[in-house]
């Protein structure tokens, strides 16, 4: 069973072009799209909202209006529909964090799952917790796009206004942040 980032990896731009244009239309189109991102979706808000009722529900609405958005012809022609997806994502999470102030004061992020397969649980956890808390928000969110929503570096760039290159830069030097911290904890 293919992830869904080897299957976004599969179609290029110019066939999710074409699926995006069909969908405009077509319901099977559009589930297809849906099916694609679900997960990816999902993972991230899961990361962000840490409630599987809020994650769930905004889900929803963001496929809702992803939906309206494409027949409204919102989306951008030859654009990247998951920069576009996403864009619409962080918006809702605006709104959903100035409906609901109480949800940003939760506890510090939790760890990425990518990042999980490599530490062991208990203290390790809580250490890569707080290694992770100490990112600033753009770091933390580059965490999250690449790994809870499996985007690719090109995906990421365009939803962030970077280069697919600065992008890659980011994650490595973040990446080697948490690496160098980590062992300097536990060396």
């Amino acid at each position: 069973m293919e992830n869904a980032n080897s299957v976004r990896d599969n179609i290029n731009f110019q066939d999710e072009a074409a699926l995006v244009e069909a969908a405009r239309r077509d319901p099977e189109a559009f589930s297809i799209l849906y099916q694609q991102y679900l997960t990816p979706l999902y993972r991230y808000l899961l990361r962000r909202l840490n409630n599987i009722h809020d994650a769930e529900d905004l889900t929803a609405q963001i496929f809702t209006e992803v939906l309206e958005g494409l027949v409204a012809y919102r989306y951008q022609e030859g654009g990247c529909f998951a920069a576009w997806l996403f864009t619409i994502a962080r918006r809702r999470l605006v709104d959903f964090y100035r409906q609901h102030p109480v949800a940003a004061l939760g506890d510090p992020p939790s760890p990425e799952p990518g990042l999980l397969t490599a530490v062991e649980k208990g203290q390790d956890l809580q250490r890569l917790a707080q290694l992770l808390s100490q990112l600033d928000e753009d770091r933390q969110e580059l965490l999250r796009l690449r790994f809870s929503a499996g985007l690719s570096f090109a995906e990421i760039g365009i939803l962030e206004g970077r280069s697919e290159a600065a992008v890659k830069m980011a994650l490595y030097r973040t990446l080697d942040f948490l690496r160098a911290h980590w062992e300097d904890e536990n060396g």
